[in-house]
């Protein structure tokens, strides 16, 4: 039976220990060991889920398991997955999957050719497979439009809004039509200082242009993603789990059924990890996701236009 550690069981964590849980069903985990410090959230794991709690993730260097995932705060990502990658151990680190591009780049050193990948987890939203397999029904795609907004988080993580919110539809837009961006001109800034909390971001991609913005100022929570074209217009809200396509014949709301996106992503992690295919983010758009958002913020620090080959 596969052995699989999660490493932090805070709010994300505690998703993939429940994930994890679903998945032993599938025969796709056997032992789940959750690796903390908190030794309360390590009682709460072994009694819910009965995980098997390891304490102090130094400690995680003795385990015997055939995958991980690392859920820790950023700063820590390559510190913590650098512990199995380095033992040639298949591991998802939650996205971002570092703090900067640099650590990124080392992140990949580290794992050789060992599976590493991260948590872009809407990619496998059901709206968005949706819109990817019938992007041809847009002809000739205009404009992309991504809108993020989250009350301030109650303990500040180590990356501003950038790489918190607007790199998931910095990812969307790649994976939905293949295109690449080129230059960035990025607004906001930080209303009590330190990192950003608003930012409104302008690309082009070739003759395609995107924005996205995002913020941790609006008290209500907002996600949407929409992709323009001269066919029509697809829409989807991610708070509600509905795609709309606006035509010529009017608004269609296609039927679609709604799996969990982290249960999707975390089984084909595993089954990549197992051996077995699986779809999983590639090395190239971890790269590419963390170039756009450094790019944005040096757009955001000068004010002025960053090309991507700049970074």
């Amino acid at each position: 039976m596969y052995r699989l550690a999660v490493v932090g069981i805070g709010g994300w964590g505690k998703n993939h220990l429940r994930v994890a849980a679903q998945l032993a069903g599938e025969g796709l985990v056997g032992e789940v060991y959750a690796v903390d410090v908190d030794l309360g959230k390590l009682k709460w794991a072994e009694r819910v889920y009965r995980a098997t709690p390891v304490q102090g993730v130094e400690r995680a260097a003795d385990l015997d398991v055939d995958a991980a995932i690392v859920a820790t705060p950023t700063a820590l990502h390559l510190q913590h997955a650098a512990i199995f990658l380095s033992r040639g151990i298949p591991t998802l680190v939650e996205k971002p999957p570092a703090p900067t591009l640099e650590e990124t780049y080392r992140l990949l050193d580290v794992a050789g050719r060992t599976l590493v990948t991260t948590g872009f987890l809407l990619r496998f939203h059901s709206g968005v497979r949706y819109v990817r397999e019938n992007l041809g029904k847009l002809g000739r795609v205009l404009t992309i439009y991504g809108k993020r907004t989250s009350k301030r988080p109650v303990r500040l993580g180590d990356v501003g809004v950038v790489k918190d919110l607007a790199i998931h539809d910095v990812d969307l837009a790649t994976y939905i039509t293949g295109l690449r961006a080129v230059s960035i001109r990025a607004h906001g800034g930080s209303t009590v200082g330190g990192l950003e909390d608003y930012v409104q971001i302008f690309s082009l991609y070739g003759d395609v242009s995107a924005v996205y913005e995002a913020n941790w100022l609006t008290p209500y929570r907002f996600r949407k993603f929409e992709v323009t074209g001269g066919g029509g217009i697809f829409a989807i809200d991610f708070s509600t789990d509905e795609v709309f396509y606006y035509g010529e014949e009017g608004a269609q709301r296609p039927r679609l059924e709604v799996v969990e996106p982290l249960l999707l992503q975390d089984r084909e992690f595993l089954k990549a990890a197992w051996g077995g295919g699986g779809d999983v983010v590639s090395r190239e758009d971890m790269v590419y996701a963390m170039k756009f958002c450094e790019a944005a913020l040096a757009s955001l620090k000068s004010g002025r236009v960053t090309h991507l080959d700049e970074t």
